[in-house]
């Protein structure tokens, strides 16, 4: 098991204000590999190197392994459904229902049979979204399933590039969430907003989380 030093050795490949703090508080910098107390590093390297590699109790990133299971978008559909399941399972009832907060949700085209069997019973209006993107690229709503019959017939539409309509597809077709749309949400001055507190979280199990104030 490895040791706290009193010299905090850190690593990364940054050279801007992160650098310069870490610096400033005195700690060592390192170039090894795996001896070393702090590695700050791009979320995606992250990924790819620490996902599997063991680290010593001490050792810190600045993102959580494989934490793509809560960033995108069908993976946190996933696990928020497994958490409650389980906690239902378990009969947990009362903590289950805090996770109602999720609107009715279903990864396409894995689950359209189901999607299209839910949206036959219940209709209303609904909004897709791709798995991967963000700042409202490629979102969209519908009322009608004739609306998403293109993209159903061509998912690989939304993947080639604009300036080349010639362009072959990707190898594979982009998968979207699609979730019920919450036509009534709460609004500022009729307009819909964002509320964003930064936090920061230490553990997700059990769930650890610091506010500044």
């Amino acid at each position: 098991m490895g040791r706290r030093r009193h010299s905090i050795r850190f690593r990364t490949s940054f050279s801007n204000t992160i650098y310069d703090v870490m610096s400033g508080r005195g700690w060592k910098e390192t170039d090894s590999e795996t001896d070393w107390d702090l590695h700050w590093a791009e979320r995606e390297w992250v990924y790819e190197v620490f996902d599997t590699m063991h680290l010593e109790p001490h050792q810190r990133l600045n993102h959580f392994r494989n934490g793509r299971e809560l960033c995108r978008k069908d993976l946190l559909v996933k696990n928020l459904k497994r958490m409650k399941r389980g906690l239902q399972r378990d009969g947990q009832v009362d903590q289950a229902r805090a996770y109602d907060f999720m609107p009715l949700s279903f990864v396409l085209p894995r689950e359209y049979a189901m999607f299209v069997e839910e949206f036959k019973r219940s209709g209303g209006v609904w909004i897709m979204k791709p798995i991967g993107s963000a700042q409202g690229r490629g979102i969209f709503l519908f009322s009608r399933l004739s609306e998403i019959s293109e993209w159903r017939t061509d998912p690989y539409r939304h993947l080639r590039d604009q300036n080349d309509k010639d362009a072959a597809p990707r190898a594979e077709p982009e998968a979207y969430i699609v979730q019920r749309y919450i036509e009534n949400p709460y609004l500022i001055g009729g307009k819909k907003f964002d509320m964003r507190l930064y936090v920061l979280v230490t553990s997700f199990s059990p769930l650890v989380a610091y506010m500044y104030r």
